[in-house]
């Protein structure tokens, strides 16, 4: 039947020769047999990308290393997205080839993205079958059914020499997930039933017993901190005495779905914490092309509407004078690569935050070596991206092995990991400890399970599956965190910023009352989501003042390592934990105990780790250090 499906697929594409190839790590690892849930019907539509890489891949290497390879890399020739192209991007004749069989085939074209670097086409699951010699089938995963082709396909040899990849064809980005933590919706989502703090240790309790000082008081969980604190404790507050605000910055923000109250949210924090408002000459959206708008489950928008807030607020909050840009896909079970791509090949800033993830054992290998092309390109513009390293720490819970981020493991973006963050009463930095949390519950005479109790959430980390380790980080990152299989591979994070929801920091958003009544929430948040747009924020306040952008900051980030710019997060705060009342399923309130600097089988030490990196910044000292 396989070879009956080729047949009619190349009757309908004459002038093809015959033979095929097979376009190698395109089925993702957990589409197996064992996991077969039913195939997917024959009438179902899909849209997927054929991706064609880059010109010359030599010869970009080459130039990424020339603008990189050196001490201070070489700022302000960076290629525009005219030259890019010029040089590197796909020969025309090869994407007329590929768009001239998809059309033969009987598939939409509906996109060519200006770099060329791949072909968006769209069809039934039976064209798709046909065409590509596959059976498209739903596998269960992780509690859901994700589709996924049975093989890997194949294409006419005429143009196998020419493509990369093929995307979409599988379900995975579907798996991809906002990387905050905060509780669930229904509202109010992050505020307390019992105390809180405003900075740490405000207020305490010997109520309970704290089964690491015997004796000691335990603290409250902080209640949100707000912008002038997290200003003051990393330092921003002295920059903008000196007018970096981030004006004439630009920062772009990834995602999908696009929240209809973001205006509302964002300007209702903005007025409560006294920054400028949001409006159309400082924030816009824009659609990733041709991404069809597939509505989600409301659970599963109302979270990515929670991430879009969260993003523009703390951009917002480090950066007040720079303008933003969200780019989101429609959805999320396709296009946030194309969103990506987007933000690069149309250099719609500088700086991009990125907060969505996935585990890398979830994604197809080709699906992940296609996005580090575009990530490829933004380094040669310029841009840099900044990327949340995950909240689940080495992944083993999430993905049943430990695994990597997809798309923070790119050797091309900057990973963003998190910490929990000590302000004090008059707003200094007093530590940070490594994020990662473990929770178990009073249950009026003791601990259940025995303290620390179980992994909750942390900071993602560790060596990636695919990648090699980069220059930028020989001699930095120990070999015991890095190597996989025998290899020295990329590790992340890169870096860190707060990130604990225990010492999370406050935000607005929208929730829809039982009644059907929408009433805007202050509430308080945490995940690698939010360090990742505090970094970016710091970004645009280094290319204001430097008057030219940075790009791609890791190789400058690692010839750091050790110096006042970045505050080494040692770990040694496992005595540390804190109360948290929250509301039983019957309505009674349950103490939590949240303790910290336990993120997984990660652990935050000296020097480079794998929960925060080289550690967090000393924001002044660090604008200081890559001018």
């Amino acid at each position: 039947m396989a070879a009956c499906g080729l047949a009619a697929a190349w009757a309908a594409a004459p002038g093809y020769a015959a033979g095929r190839t097979t376009v190698t790590d395109t089925q993702p690892g957990w589409a197996k047999p064992a996991n077969l849930a039913r195939a997917a019907g024959g009438d179902d539509r899909l849209a997927f990308s054929v991706w064609l890489g880059w010109r010359d891949q030599a010869g970009l290497d080459a130039t990424l290393a020339r603008l990189y390879g050196q001490a201070p890399p070489a700022n302000g020739r960076w290629l525009t997205p005219e030259e890019f192209r010029a040089r590197y991007s796909p020969p025309q004749a090869q994407v007329d080839a590929v768009r001239a069989w998809l059309r033969d085939s009987g598939f939409a074209v509906v996109d060519v993205p200006r770099n060329r670097l791949f072909v968006t086409a769209s069809g039934t699951v039976d064209q798709v079958e046909r065409a590509f010699d596959v059976h498209e089938n739903l596998y269960r995963l992780d509690g859901r059914t994700v589709r996924a082709p049975d093989a890997d396909p194949a294409v006419p040899a005429g143009i196998a020499a020419d493509v990369r990849a093929i995307t979409g064809l599988d379900g995975s980005l579907a798996l991809a997930t906002p990387e905050h933590r905060s509780p669930a919706p229904p509202p109010p989502a992050g505020t307390s039933v019992g105390p809180c703090s405003r900075y740490w240790g405000e207020r305490s309790s010997t109520a309970f017993p704290n089964p690491y000082v015997p004796g000691a008081p335990l603290p409250w969980l902080i209640c949100g901190y707000t912008p002038a604190q997290i200003d003051s404790a990393y330092g921003i507050d002295r920059l903008r005495a000196g007018g970096l605000d981030g004006r004439g910055q630009t920062i772009a923000i990834t995602g999908a779905f696009f929240s209809p109250t973001i205006r509302r949210d964002a300007n209702s924090f903005s007025r409560e914490f006294g920054l400028p408002r949001l409006g159309p000459r400082n924030y816009r959206q824009v659609t990733a092309p041709d991404t069809s708008r597939i509505p989600g489950a409301p659970a599963e928008t109302q979270s990515w509407y929670i991430e879009q807030a969260l993003d523009v607020e703390w951009a917002h909050a480090v950066a007040p004078g720079a303008k933003i840009v969200y780019v989101g896909a429609a959805n999320d079970a396709g296009g946030l690569d194309q969103a990506v791509n987007e933000v690069v090949d149309r250099h719609l800033a500088n700086v991009v935050s990125n907060s969505w993830g996935l585990p890398e054992a979830y994604a197809p290998r080709g699906e992940i070596l296609a996005m580090n092309a575009v990530f490829q390109q933004a380094a040669a513009e310029g841009i840099g991206v900044y990327v949340a390293s995950g909240d689940d720490g080495d992944n083993r819970l999430a993905a049943g092995t430990v695994s990597a981020g997809f798309p923070d493991s790119s050797p091309w973006v900057t990973s963003v990991g998190g910490t929990s963050l000590a302000i004090s009463r008059a707003g200094g930095y007093e530590w940070e400890a490594g994020w990662g949390t473990t929770t178990t519950d009073w249950t009026g005479a003791r601990w259940a399970p025995r303290a620390p109790g179980d992994f909750m959430y942390g900071s993602g980390g560790g060596p990636s599956h695919v990648f090699p380790m980069p220059a930028y980080q020989t001699g930095a990152v120990p070999l015991s965190d890095a190597t996989w299989k025998g290899v020295a591979r990329r590790a992340e994070p890169d870096l860190a910023m707060d990130a604990d929801p225990q010492t999370g920091v406050t935000f607005a958003q929208t929730y829809v009352e039982a009644g059907g009544r929408r009433r805007i929430i202050d509430s308080w948040i945490g995940g690698t989501s939010l360090a990742a747009p505090l970094v970016a924020g710091v970004m645009a306040l280094a290319d204001q003042r430097s008057g030219r952008p940075h790009g791609f900051i890791n190789p400058a980030l690692y010839r750091l390592r050790g110096t006042p710019a970045l505050h080494d997060v040692t770990g040694g705060h496992r005595s540390l934990a804190v109360l948290r009342n929250a509301l039983a399923p019957d309505g009674s309130i349950v103490t939590r105990l949240r303790s910290l600097d336990r993120d997984s089988s990660l652990a935050a030490g000296p020097g480079w780790d794998p929960v925060t990196g080289l550690g967090s910044l000393d924001v002044p000292w660090f604008l200081a250090a890559i001018r």
